[in-house]
């Protein structure tokens, strides 16, 4: 049996859960019959950041990139963010932030999409899995 891929799944709801620290994108993929359902779970998150939502997003891709390089391509986002103490009161600087991550073991994930959502996440893991066909948010 093949990998699960996210590649052309559309998003049908996806949860941030703050007390876990985890996020799920609920997806769909209607090549197959009947349609498969995948989660893309991030685990332990640290930061993130979601833009371009149309409610009909179709996922490209997830990628792995290094940390600095996320934050040096996003500086001025943690730069204001840090009036803020967001993403945390430790964002004193991008390289505060990058330092703090970096002890946390944490990678970046840049989100890719053909249509609609992207954006990242920073977590100490990301992966693909199974998930029920039939959901009563999607």
């Amino acid at each position: 049996m093949a990998e699960r891929s996210i590649h052309d799944n559309q998003i049908g709801a996806y949860e941030v859960d703050g007390e876990r620290r985890r996020i799920v994108l609920h997806t769909r993929f209607e090549g197959r019959v009947p349609a498969e359902h995948t989660d893309l779970v991030f685990e332990d998150v640290l930061a993130y950041h979601f833009q371009n939502d149309n409610f009909g997003n179709i996922l490209f891709g997830v990628e792995e990139v290094p940390v600095a390089q996320l934050l040096e391509d996003w500086r001025s986002m943690f730069e204001d963010g840090s009036k803020y103490a967001w993403p945390g009161s430790w964002n004193e600087s991008p390289e505060a932030s990058i330092d703090y991550f970096q002890s946390k073991g944490a990678k970046a994930f840049e989100l890719s999409s053909s249509y609609g959502l992207d954006g990242w996440v920073i977590a100490q893991s990301c992966h693909v899995e199974a998930a029920p066909s039939e959901r009563a948010v999607y």
